[in-house]
């Protein structure tokens, strides 16, 4: 069954607290935040160059089919 917390004497040693609690905090948040934006500015990069390559790979295709159709158009006499 739980226990009522005992109520610390004004004489018993209060835990001794870290002076540099607060800068070290606040630290590690800024080192958090800056690797957050971080990590969202290389994802939109990656999104960017995907969409790059997805394009020149389209174009790529698109000439070479536009290159092969006119070479059996020549072969089979199709067309003009």
């Amino acid at each position: 069954m739980a226990q009522v917390a005992r109520e610390q004497s004004p004489n018993e040693p209060q835990p001794p607290l870290d002076p540099d609690a607060v800068a070290k905090a606040f630290i590690r948040e800024r080192a958090r935040r800056v690797a957050r934006d971080q990590q969202i500015a290389e994802q939109r990069e990656a999104r960017i160059r995907y969409w790059i390559i997805v394009a020149a790979l389209i174009f790529a295709a698109l000439i070479l089919t536009a290159s092969i159709w006119d070479q059996l158009k020549t072969l089979f006499g199709i067309g003009t």
